[in-house]
């Protein structure tokens, strides 16, 4: 189906299942800044995103297929090796995933060392990585201010855990190549937390909706489609509008971000 051309653009299913994929994901988590305002729950929305993805809803992923950043770890060198350490482990059958939980300005997200000039972790860094990355799916998940500004990328249980992790990896046979960015709000909007959340406003949506909120068609995959009109609709509707949640690149609608165990 036809969406508008800075949402998405499809393309057709590949015909040939080509193996089980493996995800390799890097998570980053940013709340203690010296010359930014301390954030209160950035951190915890970076552990939040580990645990699901730990779980067989996420994918089940083993510790060497992720690696988490915090605070003091999180400094502009470490991110962009980690980055560059993740999407070489990649195969071209692979998902790699970038999520960014800080502060963020126009064309930049805030490593721990920002110093109130140096250490911006650009926009155009990450672009390039992705584009050197072999990867097949290639996701960033960014829950920062001004996040928008990164237009450079065109229930009950009834089955076995082992089942569920099947079915994850299963649903990605015939989807086509794609690049994603899911970011929390537009180029000019901040990005809100909520102390009644304790969250992120989009990091908290984006959980729920990862965790079976999603599922709209109920076939037990919340697919990447669904995942952004769910976080669109809740965090528009939480915040009033003033934070619009956007998507950007060249993907498969259909490509699978979790499965729901029922």
């Amino acid at each position: 189906k036809a969406k508008a051309q800075d949402e998405v653009v499809s393309k057709p299913a590949d015909k040939a299942s080509l193996g089980k994929p493996k995800v390799y994901a890097l998570l980053v988590g940013v709340a203690r800044y010296d010359h930014m305002k301390s954030l209160k729950y950035t951190d915890d929305d970076a552990y939040r995103m580990y645990a699901f993805l730990k779980s067989p809803e996420g994918g089940a992923l083993p510790d060497n297929q992720m690696k988490v950043l915090i605070d003091e770890d999180a400094t502009k060198a470490n991110i962009v090796k980690a980055l560059k350490e993740t999407f070489e482990n990649a195969s071209e059958n692979d998902m790699v995933l970038f999520y960014f939980s800080g502060h963020g300005l126009k064309g930049s997200f805030l490593p721990i060392d920002y110093d109130g000039s140096e250490n911006k972790l650009y926009h155009t860094e990450i672009t390039n990585l992705l584009a050197d990355c072999p990867a097949k799916f290639k996701v960033c998940i960014a829950d920062a201010c001004h996040s928008g500004s990164q237009e450079e990328f065109a229930a009950r249980s009834i089955e076995s855990t082992s089942n569920v992790i099947a079915s994850y990896y299963k649903a990605f046979d015939n989807i086509a190549n794609s690049t994603v960015l899911l970011l929390s709000s537009k180029a000019e909007e901040k990005s809100l937390e909520s102390s009644g959340l304790r969250q992120g406003i989009f990091s908290h949506f984006l959980i729920r909706g990862l965790s079976g909120e999603a599922d709209y068609d109920k076939d037990k995959i919340v697919q990447i489609d669904e995942l952004y009109h769910y976080i669109n609709v809740n965090v528009k509707a939480y915040t009033g509008k003033k934070q619009s949640p956007i998507i950007k690149g060249t993907y498969d609608e259909n490509m699978p971000m979790a499965i729901i165990k029922r």
